[in-house]
């Protein structure tokens, strides 16, 4: 959550396990949660925290601890931290970061209730637009887990993934690792490795990753990077010729291209690797079928080979600029 001399990106919160207490919703009842997106499209839901107070928060498929902001920690009659509290380790896009852990006796979000949830106490600033309070995707219950981007609403439930016959679906199988989900990408016909991360609005790749596509520089948007930024050392701007997602695909984009501390704590920084945001996964209908391990991505139509438009976006850079 902490700010870096380049552009901030909320990547994943990457703890030693989650700490949720059984929920009251349990896995035969379907779990539906409203959402709304922001102005700086960051996927917004409604949390009401110990009965005592609502606001709002992010689902987060990158995160793997619930954080709860000092503010409606207060509002919700808990308790600052003091010495006694234990603390845990969080991973971010800029390093390990400690934070005191606090419990919450509940919060509910749609008809989902949880109890006994113990929460990461956050006092610092997070990315500029998005929410401080933090639920876990993994704390929902149910086979399936279900973001409908068109309908407004994240859905969980047991049984099999719910069909649309006016859409074309396609699945890519999916790894846990460490609480995070990775899936396969090619950028430019070159495989690489996905990172699903609900909780941040832009998607970018790392330098090895755009090394191996032999993504090509694109200096007009540079400058316009450098003028949002001031500093041109941690990020680029890329050209590929194509992303591929199963049978779907974007012509033309243009990527940011960042080395965060993350992917050197996770190992990954030799690898190719790319971080899937809302701007790519918002024009899907995402299902991730957790018995099979298989993401299924959905798109009005009846046909693969579909190609995504995502020329409005090109040029968009950190902080809405």
């Amino acid at each position: 959550m902490a700010t870096s001399r380049g552009p901030v990106w909320k990547v994943a919160g990457l703890a030693a396990g989650l700490a949720l207490g059984a929920p009251a919703a349990g896995a035969a009842e379907r779990v539906v949660i409203p959402f709304e997106m922001n102005r700086s499209e960051h996927m917004i839901v409604e949390l009401e925290i110990n009965g005592r107070t609502v606001t709002t928060g992010v689902v987060d498929t990158a995160a793997t601890f619930a954080m709860v902001d000092a503010e409606a920690a207060l509002r919700s009659g808990i308790a600052a931290p003091d010495g006694a509290n234990r603390t845990i380790h969080i991973l971010g896009v800029n390093g390990v970061q400690v934070y005191p852990v606090v419990r919450l006796d509940t919060i509910v979000a749609g008809n989902l209730r949880l109890e006994a949830v113990d929460a990461a106490y956050n006092t610092a600033s997070g990315v500029p637009g998005s929410a401080a309070n933090v639920m876990p995707a993994s704390a929902f219950p149910g086979d399936v887990l279900e973001f409908d981007f068109d309908a407004g609403t994240i859905t969980a439930y047991d049984g099999k993934p719910d069909t649309v016959r006016t859409h074309f679906a396609d699945s890519v199988a999916y790894t846990v690792e460490g609480g995070l989900i990775f899936i396969e990408v090619r950028i430019n016909g070159k495989p690489g490795r996905a990172l699903i991360d609900t909780g941040s609005s832009l998607s970018y790749v790392n330098s090895a990753f755009a090394r191996v596509a032999s993504m090509s520089r694109n200096e007009a948007l540079m400058h316009l990077l450098l003028g949002a930024t001031g500093d041109s050392e941690t990020a680029w701007i890329g050209s590929a010729r194509k992303v591929r997602l199963a049978d779907f695909y974007v012509k033309g984009p243009n990527l940011l291209v960042s080395d965060p501390v993350l992917l050197d704590e996770l190992r990954l920084s030799g690898q190719p690797v790319m971080v899937l945001g809302l701007d790519y996964l918002s024009n899907f209908r995402l299902q991730f079928d957790r018995r099979r391990q298989r993401l299924i991505l959905g798109l009005p139509g009846d046909r693969g080979d579909v190609t995504l438009d995502l020329s409005a976006d090109a040029t968009r850079l950190p902080g809405g600029r």
